[in-house]
């Protein structure tokens, strides 16, 4: 299986595959990854000073661009396979700041449109994803839960009887 880019760029550009001829060419050697760690709203990466031996690299069956899959994934000698869509970056003798030859890999679209894209904290932003999250949570008509939960509070007063207190007579 040997995946050639597409024309209307719908697949990894033709760099990719440049990218992965020079991962093979140092199969056996140390390399350093930056992998990216993605969550539910927000994104970041993980520098690592961990040297790694890469052991392969090998094709990935189910590439998919919508979950960040390419197709092909890397072996290392920790006993881990990661998907080259989860990594940021893939470098040679140094982990930090690798320069020319010592950058094999590096995920473009994602260091560009996530890690170094303007950002702006604004009351605005706050409140469309704090709305987001707390509608994924409790739903998206306002009141709902409340108005459930008043109901049921009021359904269980009405149905509470304390005990009768009593004291028991000295005789």
């Amino acid at each position: 299986m040997n995946p050639e880019p597409e024309k209307d760029g719908l697949w990894p550009p033709r760099d990719y595959f440049v990218a992965v001829q020079r991962l093979r060419a140092v199969i056996g050697q140390v390399i350093y990854l930056v992998e990216i760690n993605a969550g539910e709203i927000n994104a970041g990466v993980k520098f690592s000073a961990q040297p790694l031996v890469l052991l392969g690299v090998i094709d990935y069956p189910e590439p998919d661009p919508y979950r960040q899959l390419c197709p092909h994934m890397l072996i290392l000698n920790d006993g881990r396979g990661v998907n080259l869509g989860r990594i940021a970056r893939v470098s040679i003798n140094t982990p930090f700041q690798p320069q020319g030859e010592d950058l094999l890999f590096t995920q473009q679209d994602f260091v560009q449109q996530f890690l170094f894209a303007p950002r702006s904290l604004s009351r605005e932003s706050i409140q469309q994803t704090s709305t987001m999250l707390l509608q994924q949570m409790f739903g998206d008509t306002p009141g709902r839960l409340l108005a459930q939960s008043t109901q049921a509070d009021e359904e269980q007063a009405n149905s509470y009887h304390p005990p009768l207190l009593t004291q028991p007579t000295k005789s």
